[in-house]
């Protein structure tokens, strides 16, 4: 089948008067295109983990994980039951404890390619700093043995799960698959740059648009109002990454696909 995609990417010239965004149509195959929810986890989520009040994980402030529910049950699911309607690989990216408790759902894992060592650290200041800011202890916090995708957004059988690049990479090529549209969390962290998120991808050649209403960032509370983190990510996907489109645009798409 394929369908129409408006998307849209920040043109930064001339220097001294970008042209800013262009927004221009794409004709898109969706045997060709996959559909990523990333990172859709079950903190703070009805069923699932609470929000832990001593640590600041996943999406840190209770408010956050408010606003991160109400997008996966709002905007990811129905963007994931498109995609199935239409055909479109579902590609559920997660962590390797999540990816573990669907094996059936894995495509297989290449062999690993060493790399030299680096250098070691020159001191822990910031494992020291991470936890003065997450909360002391909080890699212990036995929340993360209950951690798994979300209910609204649970993965089905025909679903993919990846936990690697290099898994996500072989299983792409080996489909024809060159576009992937980005869901989940958060936009301005695991979205840009955890395994097979955006920024690696797009090195990779991939063409990676963000859905825009189907994705929220870590947000502080001098930053809720206008969601600021939020429309910073995006722009700087825009920019330097790739595209973003909307996600009410990209439903409509596939209610016109065409076979």
């Amino acid at each position: 089948m394929q369908m129409r995609l408006p998307v849209r990417w920040y043109r930064a010239v001339p220097a001294a008067q970008p042209q800013g965004l262009v927004e221009e149509r794409w004709e898109l195959e969706c045997a060709r295109t996959a559909l990523v929810a990333l990172h859709c986890w079950n903190i703070g989520c009805p069923g699932g983990i609470p929000v832990p009040a001593d640590f600041w994980v996943f999406m840190g402030h209770p408010h956050n994980h408010e606003v991160a529910w109400g997008v996966m049950r709002e905007q990811i699911a129905p963007a994931l039951a498109a995609a199935r309607r239409v055909g479109m690989a579902v590609v559920h990216v997660q962590s390797e404890p999540i990816a573990k408790r669907y094996p059936h759902l894995q495509p297989p894992q290449p062999p690993p390619v060493p790399s030299p060592p680096g250098p070691a650290p020159i001191s822990d200041h910031g494992a020291r700093r991470a936890q003065r800011v997450h909360g002391q202890g909080y890699l212990e916090w036995q929340g993360w043995e209950r951690l798994d995708a979300a209910e609204a957004v649970y993965p089905l059988l025909g679903d993919v799960m990846v936990a690697s690049t290099e898994q996500f990479d072989q299983w792409l090529r080996g489909r024809g698959i060159d576009t992937l549209l980005y869901t989940g969390f958060a936009t301005n962290l695991c979205i840009l740059d955890s395994p097979a998120a955006m920024k690696v991808m797009a090195g990779l050649g991939y063409r990676c648009v963000i859905l825009r209403e189907a994705t929220a960032a870590v947000e502080f509370p001098d930053t809720w109002e206008g969601q600021q983190q939020t429309q910073a990510a995006v722009r700087y996907i825009e920019a330097w990454v790739g595209y973003s489109a909307s996600n009410r645009d990209y439903l409509r798409a596939c209610e016109n696909a065409l076979p």
